[in-house]
Order: structure tokens, then sequence, then C-alpha cells
């Protein structure tokens, strides 16, 4: 199964940017959100309620929305994408590639460390290096494993050599997990980075009192002149959402994440504060394709027919969000095509003849695993038991904590599941992640494997035309509704709650939701 669907409660799509100008011979990139400061936008501290305390602060370990958008405040790296959900350059200004996207040179900018060092090639090199050590635990050390060696040209010029050819490399330096760390800073620091980080994004690191909050402060020396513009901004941590949601009405806080659905349409409608949502991650069922009778593709269609998406949005997420009747994508995304969107409808009769095709007219019994530790997985698979014993499928629900939920789903050790995830970056490979198979599996304990995807997956990621990988992951996409290892249910809407005053902060959209925090460089407080 993808890694993504192993590790997260909640975890990533804008509009995607295709790689025509990305793998030509010279992509340089304008800074579209540097700009001055004017007098209204300048100065102010924020409170930013999250809805957890970050685990650690090594940049390179993924641990949920709060810690991301914490990570966003400090560090910066090569690429990100910014509030449009396009890949822009940072503490790169562009790169170059071979014609056979083998090899990716970067061209760094004049920025410091927040301890006053330049960012220079050998700390972008000590990163990569870091992350792809033998001991190294690193999210996403398997997707960057692809690079065979790394050198430093000059101070400000870095080339990776990858061991195959990579049309989304790119895509992988814009994640928050790559960010770059000072090599001198982290070397003498050691393990102390993971609680007193430094890097070169818009915020330094003040302090972190365990249990309650983070404080950083608005780094001068910052490249994009005049930004940011807040002075400080202290991470509150509120576990209990009825606490974070009652710190907001009472003007506590300025701003916070993961509003719960119950509470959107009373927070919309107070005269002081505002809402800023979007439809994020998704919601899907993930098969174990080696257990029968889910090894079979016409049950798993059946199931995707059976479904009434409607009840699942209104048992979990009180209305809030969009049903997906096929394959999780957005208008703008490569391989988009409105009829993978509309792949399947809801229909019971048809399900039961699937069922009957594929030897179970009668229907069967099955465990679905989801976790009672939080309500929208928890909903979910009570849902989905209600639908499908309306086409004869006996649900057995397990729910366990979500510690002994991973687990299980990590050994394999699940008939089918509830999964609440995203993707990771807005490239068609997005889709590796959750269908490779053969050797190239990223622990795929959904055990799912196809020749034909495998195939259409590596083409992908050699493609650097990028009107013939839109044509190759609309075959993955086809392929992939036909044998259906995941059946996606519906989007769901994550809104974040702020004061009236709040501007510049943006909810991104899609898989970028859990990266809105790197908006926080642009957010003043309109008083």
């Amino acid at each position: 199964m993808a890694k993504r669907l192993m590790v997260l409660v909640v975890l990533l799509f804008g509009l995607v940017v295709f790689l025509g100008a990305c793998s030509s011979k010279e992509n340089a990139s304008s800074d579209s959100k540097s700009g001055d400061a004017t007098g209204d936008k300048s100065g102010g501290s924020l409170t930013f309620g999250l809805a957890a305390e970050p685990t650690t602060m090594d940049p390179y370990i993924q641990n949920g929305t709060h810690g991301r958008t914490v990570k966003f405040a400090i560090f910066r790296g090569l690429y990100n994408y910014n509030e449009k959900g396009e890949l822009e350059a940072e503490l790169a200004e562009s790169y170059t590639t071979n014609d056979e996207l083998t090899q990716y040179t970067f061209k760094l900018r004049d920025a410091k460390f927040h301890n006053g060092d330049p960012v220079n090639a050998e700390d972008v090199k000590y990163t990569y290096e870091r992350i792809l050590a033998p001991d190294s635990k690193a999210t996403f050390k398997t997707e960057l494993s692809i690079i065979s060696s790394i050198e430093v040209i000059d101070e400000k010029t870095i080339s990776f050599n990858l061991s195959e050819p990579s049309a989304p490399f790119i895509h992988y330096t814009a994640l928050p997990e790559s960010v770059v760390v000072s090599k001198s800073y982290t070397e003498e620091n050691g393990e102390d980075i993971a609680t007193k980080p430094m890097g070169a994004g818009p915020f330094k690191f003040v302090s972190w009192a365990q249990g309650s909050n983070i404080i950083v402060e608005k780094f001068d020396d910052y490249y994009k002149e005049g930004k940011p513009y807040l002075d400080e901004i202290k991470f509150q941590f509120y576990t209990d959402e009825n606490t974070r949601v009652n710190a907001l009405r009472a003007g506590d806080v300025t701003l916070i994440e993961n509003v719960p659905w119950k509470d959107t349409e009373s927070i919309g409608q107070m005269e002081n504060l505002k809402l800023e949502s979007a439809n994020g991650p998704f919601m899907a069922l993930q098969f174990n394709t080696d257990y029968e009778p889910f090894n079979n593709p016409k049950v798993r269609q059946a199931i995707a027919y059976g479904i009434d998406r409607k009840a699942i949005l209104n048992t979990a997420f009180s209305g809030r969000g969009e049903a997906i009747y096929g394959m999780a994508i957005l208008e703008g995304y490569m391989g988009y095509d409105e009829k993978f969107t509309k792949y399947f409808k809801h229909d019971v009769e048809k399900a039961k003849e699937l069922l009957a095709e594929a030897g179970y007219p009668n229907g069967f019994k099955a465990k679905l695993l989801s976790t009672s530790q939080y309500g929208m997985h928890e909903q979910t698979a009570v849902a989905v038991q209600s639908e499908l014993k309306k086409i004869g499928i006996e649900v057995e629900l397990e729910l366990p904590d979500w510690a002994t939920r991973i687990n299980k789903n990590v050994q394999g050790d699940y008939q089918f599941l509830v999964a609440g995830t995203s993707g990771d970056i807005t490239d068609g490979d997005w889709m590796s992640n959750f269908y490779q198979g053969g050797p190239a599996r990223l622990n795929n304990s959904a055990n799912f494997d196809d020749e034909q995807i495998n195939s259409l997956l590596a083409q992908g990621k050699k493609e650097k035309d990028p009107a013939k990988r839109e044509e190759i992951y609309q075959q993955l996409i086809e392929r992939a509704m036909e044998l259906s290892p995941f059946v996606y249910l519906n989007w769901r809407e994550q809104s974040y709650g702020m004061q009236k005053n709040v501007d510049g902060f943006v909810n991104l959209d899609g898989f970028l939701s859990f990266q809105s925090g790197l908006t926080l460089e642009d957010t003043y407080l309109n008083d």
C-alpha cells in the first residue's frame, strides 16, 4: 500500500503544472510572490491554533499538517508550490535538465539561513545525502532514492544525477520534507535540530514550550524583500476540537486549522469570523487483493457501484465535501478527463449483477478495518457497512485505536479498510504511491500488482513531452478504474477558521491542502 495511506491521519491538488517548461533546457522562474510590504500589512502577532503538537521539527519527517505548518514558517526548499498550485522557485532561482531527464542542475539564489550563513550548494548536497543515508527514516527516502550522486559545481550551482529518467523529479524537491538545512548547524547540533530547528524560511525559531506552544519571529533577512508581514506567530496546541473552536470564538486565537464539520456553518455565520474552505483530502476504500473475494475486480467494482456517496458525506462529514464516483482527480490535473470522475454511479442492481458474475449471488461476509479514534473514519465505516448491506455484503467493523489500525495496515492484516489520504505531488506520478507493484512497490500492503499499470507508471516517469504524458496517465487511470484496487468515496472539505481581520492566508485546494502553511509568509492582519 502507498506510504501515504500508512502514516497519516490526514494527509496533499491545486492546478497541476505540466513539465513542458521544467523539462526544457532552461527553466527560469520569476519571484511572483516577492514584493514590498505596504504600511497596512506589516507588523503584528498571530496566534495559530493547531490540532496537535508536532512530534519533531526535523524537516525530513512527515508528521501531519500541524507539523508541516510550523516547518513552512521556518524552512524553504529548492522549489515549492505557490498558492495557485504551480511550481515556483524558492532557494533555487532556476534549473536545467539534460535530454534524458537523468541530470538536474540548480542555480541557487542569494539567501541566508537564520544564523546569517549563506545558503550554498554544500548545504543542499548535505540535505539530500542526509535524507538518503542508510539509517535515515525520511518519509520520502524511497521517492528520492533515484538520486545516484550529487555534485557541487560551485557555491551556487549543484547537480543531481539520477539512476533513471524522471520527469517528475522537480516535484519531489518541492515537498515540505525536502527543505534545505544548514550543514554546519545540523552537524554541530545533531539530534537537537528536532527541537531547535533552523532554516532559511520567513520566520526563525524562538522557543518550544512542550505541550503548549511553539513561537517563531520574523526573519529580517528573508530573501523575499518585505516579507513576511507578521512580526511573530505563536502556534498554540489544542488537541480537543471543541476547545480549539471555542478559543477562536472567544478571540483567544487568530486562526485555527481543522474546523470540525459540525461547526463550519456556525463559524461562517459569525460576524467577527470567517472560513477558508476547500476540498482537500479524499476518503477511499482500499482492498487487500490477496484476500478472497477482494482479489476479484468484479467484486471491487460491485462495491464501487453499490455505495451511495451521499450517505458517506451526510454521515461522516455533515454534508461538507463532494462525492467521487471514479478517480480522485480534479480538472487541470495531468490525466484528467471528465469521464474518469463519473466512471461509476450509484446502482444497486448493477452491483448485484457484478457480484453474481463474480460467483457471489448471495453476497458474502467481510471485515472492514477503520478506527474508533477519529470520528470521520469511524462514521465512514458505519456508512459503508450500511450501504453494502443493501447489495448483500455483511460487513463486520474493526475499530481499534489509530496506532493499531496503522500497524494492521502496514502488516497487510486486513480484508479491506477505510483510508483518508491524498496525493503527495501535483504531477501524475502521484499515482505511483498508490498503484506501483512488482519489485518497485512501495510498502504495498494492498498486494496490488498489474503489469500494464507498472509499465505505464514507468513510461510516465521517463516521458518529457507533456502531451504524451497526458495520454499515458489517461491510459493508466482507465486501467485503474477497471481493476479498482481503491474505491474512492469523496473529497472532504477542509476548513480554516479565522478572525475577520486576517488576510493573505490561503487554504490551498486538493492535494496541496496539507501545505497551506506556505502562505503564512503572505499573511497579515488588516486592522
